[in-house]
């Protein structure tokens, strides 16, 4: 019965999209792969529920189909071990494939968002050169802090690449370094600052780059992504020293929950 066969194609193309669809969006929750935008998981919703639809009817079909064969005399479908075996290790090897590409797509995505941002920042840091000038003139002190929160709304209002950006220096609490980080906002309201209360959480790769930008031996920025987090550390020289930007980015890629 040729509209047996078709049943059949059917539910077995329905099955294996599914399982593809499905596959990917493990990928991209799991490892963290980033090739698709907002609303991931709607687009997950809608693979997964019309392919059901499909898949449940043709089953069904499927099943009357045989019934009504075997009924009748005329015995079911038989399939060939071999071919079975065949499709396994097709299918398999199909999905190393689409790992690898999702892979590479991740990779490339990352490398054009770096070349992008960093662009982004470099023509940023040339056309807000006085901004930058006023930065560098650092000293902890309430007018420094609110010439600098003033400053730093002004860079993130500018790029809007840059929602989120904070000027980091160094300087010392009793004769120790430490790296300091001012954002937009000052952390008391009644403006009664403290410097312990600016002193920046870094991992410890990240102080030591800082401590090396601060120290002259590194001028190179700092990159890195992670879950569609996007963060550049980026030294500039004005006329009072230097200072480094730390700029950051947040993509919405649509991860199932909050």
């Amino acid at each position: 019965m040729n509209i047996v066969k078709l049943t059949n194609k059917i539910a077995i193309f329905m099955l294996i999209a599914m399982i593809y669809w499905v596959f990917i969006f493990i990928c991209i929750n799991v490892f963290g792969f980033r090739i698709f935008r907002e609303n991931i998981t709607q687009l997950f919703s809608l693979g997964i529920i019309i392919p059901s639809i499909i898949l449940i009817g043709s089953i069904i079909l499927n099943i009357m189909l045989n019934l009504t064969a075997i009924a009748e005399g005329k015995g079911g479908i038989k399939i060939k071990t071999s071919t079975v075996v065949r499709f396994a290790v097709v299918f398999s090897i199909s999905l190393v494939v689409l790992f690898s590409l999702l892979y590479l797509g991740d990779v490339t995505s990352t490398r054009k968002k770096e070349d992008y941002l960093i662009a982004a920042a470099t023509k940023l840091a040339k056309e807000q050169s006085a901004i930058i000038s006023r930065l560098s003139k650092y000293s902890f002190s309430l007018s420094y802090l609110e010439s600098a929160i003033q400053d730093i709304k002004i860079l993130g209002q500018v790029e809007e690449q840059f929602p989120s950006i904070t000027v980091i220096v160094r300087d010392s609490i009793q004769g120790s370094p430490y790296l300091f980080g001012f954002p937009d906002y000052l952390y008391r309201a009644d403006k009664d600052i403290q410097k312990t209360d600016y002193i920046l959480s870094t991992s410890a790769e990240e102080r030591e780059y800082l401590h090396s930008v601060f120290d002259g031996k590194e001028k190179q920025y700092r990159f890195s992504s992670n879950d569609g987090n996007y963060e550049i550390y980026y030294p500039v020289k004005g006329d009072g020293g230097t200072i480094v930007l730390h700029l950051s980015q947040y993509n919405r890629y649509g991860k199932v929950g909050p």
